[in-house]
């Protein structure tokens, strides 16, 4: 953020990108490059980054969810056919999962599809 008060916009990109490979579930360095490369009007950097980043939550909250489920069979095998029933289950049989970050992030995304798309 000290890179970003003094406007150093490119170098603070690179600071979150580093955090980021190291930690792609840091929300934080996500955030802020997204605001970053939002300021830079780099948006098709912004969209990957966007990507990237549900990717990854989306890709922990499954894993979370199968280690959940296989420590816990038996309530698992006892309560599948009533979140089925209540439409709580997605496709792939795992608990629907609604995270408002990520609900966030897609939204931004749409915005940043429709500058890409208006930029050609």
């Amino acid at each position: 953020m000290v890179l970003e008060n003094h406007q150093s916009y490119a170098e603070a990109a690179k600071e979150y990108a580093r955090l980021l490979k190291s930690n792609p579930l840091h929300i934080e360095a996500a955030n802020r490059l997204m605001i970053v490369y939002r300021k830079l009007k780099a948006y098709a950097k912004e969209a990957s980054v966007i990507d990237k980043a549900i990717s990854a939550h989306e890709k922990d909250t499954e894993n979370k969810q199968h280690k959940w489920i296989k420590s816990h069979q038996k309530v698992a095998d006892m309560t599948r056919s009533l979140a089925q029933s209540l439409g709580l289950l997605s496709d792939s049989g795992l608990p629907i999962y609604e995270n408002e970050l990520l609900e966030k992030w897609k939204r931004r995304k749409k915005i940043v599809e429709e500058k890409l798309r208006k930029a050609k």
